[in-house]
């Protein structure tokens, strides 16, 4: 069998880690979808095997697809290692994304979208829905770390000899994160996963450098892995414009529905309210001055903070 699998060997190897999940009491809702899903990103992403796993810190067994997948930075292709777990209630909950460094590797501290446990948060996993799909979670994923990589190689030990000017000069080719002694962004890839139907499971020891990228396909993977990064980062700032109050444009802590229909920090509408009957938004008299806590917004803004705590 190839290491490049078909389409029909994919599928075949989905049916049987079903099989497996369902002999171990996993609660699938939807099978199919979850071998049709699967399947379509084991096709764009060959780097990526199915197998089952347990999500970690839990005891749920789950379908996986792990392996590498290949993101762009600065024009240049570097091999990731990644995790996506399916939920048993896909494609109703957004898969849980991992990344997960072999031990000469490092996820960076204080990443706005991977945490140090390397779960991934991002917009389009907080906003899934039914339609969403696992190709454009993993293509926001890559988009992520073109405009901000999230792992790096290990620093290598400065040489003993080395001068303490020399040690703290960084080129100015390096990443962003590099550092002086040599922090950099992943640079190795795994090696190709085993055939399917074999039971190695996924080498992750590198062995070789990053594979020439095609210099015009290059670009354009650097292209459209840019524009994604833009699309998030808009996303983001509409996702936080929702969170302000119309009054005082802050993020809200105690965010309430007026009688106008529209939500407010408590303490603004409050104050409003003392000098005035109408509504900050529409300058309608309103029927009634009741406040109703708007918990759904309030657990939203408190998730969106705790990821963003430099939002304002």
């Amino acid at each position: 069998m190839s290491a490049t699998p078909s389409k029909a060997e994919i599928k075949q190897a989905l049916k049987d880690n079903m099989r497996e999940l369902k002999s171990l009491g996993s609660r699938t809702q939807d099978a199919s979808r979850q071998i049709s899903d699967a399947t379509d990103a084991l096709c764009q992403f060959p780097y990526l095997r199915p197998s089952v796993g347990v999500l970690p810190g839990t005891s749920s067994h789950l379908l996986k697809l792990e392996g590498t997948v290949q993101m762009m930075y600065q024009g240049h292709g570097y091999f990731v290692p990644l995790a996506v777990y399916l939920r048993d209630e896909h494609p109703a909950s957004p898969p849980i994304c991992v990344v997960t460094p072999t031990p000469e590797m490092t996820i960076k501290p204080n990443h706005r979208h991977v945490d140090v446990a390397g779960i991934v948060y991002l917009p389009y996993l907080h906003e899934w829905t039914k339609k969403s799909n696992l190709i454009e979670a993993i293509k926001a994923i890559s988009a992520v770390f073109t405009s901000d990589p999230f792992i790096y190689k290990k620093p290598s030990q400065p040489a003993q000899s080395s001068s303490h000017s020399s040690s703290n000069s960084v080129s100015r080719t390096q990443p962003p994160y590099a550092s002086a002694n040599g922090a950099s962004p992943v640079v190795h890839p795994t090696k190709p996963p085993p055939p399917y139907g074999s039971t190695g499971g996924v080498t992750r020891t590198p062995d070789r450098p990053v594979p020439t990228v095609d210099k015009a396909m290059s670009k354009q993977l650097s292209t459209s892995m840019m524009s994604k990064a833009r699309e998030m980062e808009e996303l983001d700032s509409v996702l936080e414009n929702s969170f302000r109050c119309p009054i005082s444009m802050e993020i809200m802590v105690d965010p309430v529905f007026a009688a106008d229909g529209h939500t407010y920090e408590r303490a603004e509408m409050e104050r409003w309210l003392i000098s005035k009957s109408t509504s900050p938004l529409t300058n309608e008299v309103l029927p009634h001055k009741m406040l109703v806590p708007n918990h759904n917004l309030r657990s939203q803004i408190r998730e969106y903070v705790e990821k963003h705590p430099n939002a304002r």
